[in-house]
């Protein structure tokens, strides 16, 4: 048995037989079968793109999603039947910072998915959104219709920044239109204001978050609204991917005005005045 065991164990192993092709054909496979769940997904969405779904506490919620084709966040809502990014807005709503008097402000509202949450789920009685896309602005806007509240949500069709004056479009990613950027130009054609200069007496006093989604210009949206710090400290929900290395810059600038930082998931920081 044992010289029986030596042989054995003495074969040779074959290690050339490359699974590389197989591992790219299911690759391939995996992605056509998704693809084909996506396009059955569109096709039964109500007339005009409309997804309707029940949020937390069954609230009823309805969603514009006229490229959900193509672009990543409304895919990934069409896929969840549910908010982008609800694990980040539930664990937001741990901390009590909205209440039925609460304002807040979008800043990168994109299509309303965080505009929703904030009045249908969170009841904040006001949300300041902040869109600078004409197409995704259209799309806010019918969201804002859908779900009725127009009467709690003013939309901007604006970049905010430093200072007031004008931007432009940076670049444009049509498979996720979230990761548009822009940048402050004296020549832009895009409108452009410090946050400081509109918000009135009245939203300062019951602001009580503002989430900033800017894809590279936080520092210029928080410079913006330096005067919103000093006198009101809201919280503030800031998204900084590591490609664009700015969490450490925001975060020593808010520690210049009392905040420190809360995780509210890999990308996201929560800032509360200490």
């Amino acid at each position: 048995m044992a010289f029986r065991q030596a042989q054995i164990s003495a074969v040779p192993r074959d290690d050339s037989f490359d699974l590389t092709p197989l591992e790219t054909k299911l690759d391939l496979l995996s992605r056509q079968i998704e693809d084909q769940l996506l396009l059955q997904r569109v096709a039964l969405l109500e007339a005009g793109h409309i997804l309707r779904f029940n949020g937390p506490r069954a609230t009823r919620v309805a969603l514009s999603l006229p490229d959900a084709q193509e672009d990543y966040l409304q895919r990934v809502i069409l896929k969840t039947r549910s908010f982008y990014e609800a694990r980040q807005l539930a664990q937001l709503e741990t901390f009590g910072l909205i209440g039925p008097r609460s304002i807040v402000c979008d800043i990168g509202a994109n299509i309303g998915n965080h505009t929703a949450y904030f009045t249908r789920v969170m009841g904040a009685a006001k949300v300041l959104a902040f869109e600078p896309m004409p197409h995704a602005y259209a799309t806010l806007c019918d969201t804002i219709v859908l779900n009725q509240i127009e009467d709690r949500v003013l939309a901007y069709n604006c970049l905010l920044g430093a200072e007031t004056g004008f931007g432009e479009m940076a670049r444009f990613n049509p498979r996720n239109l979230g990761a548009t950027t822009y940048r402050a130009k004296k020549d832009g054609t895009v409108a452009l204001f410090a946050l400081d200069d509109v918000l009135e007496a009245d939203d300062l006093a019951d602001l009580d978050l503002i989430k900033i989604d800017v894809e590279g210009m936080q520092m210029e949206v928080l410079m913006g609204a330096e005067g919103i710090l000093r006198q009101r400290q809201p919280a503030l929900w800031v998204e900084c991917l590591p490609r664009e290395q700015l969490l450490d810059a925001v975060s020593v600038y808010l520690e210049g005005f009392g905040y420190h930082a809360q995780a509210l998931g890999p990308n996201d920081r929560l800032f509360l005045p200490k």
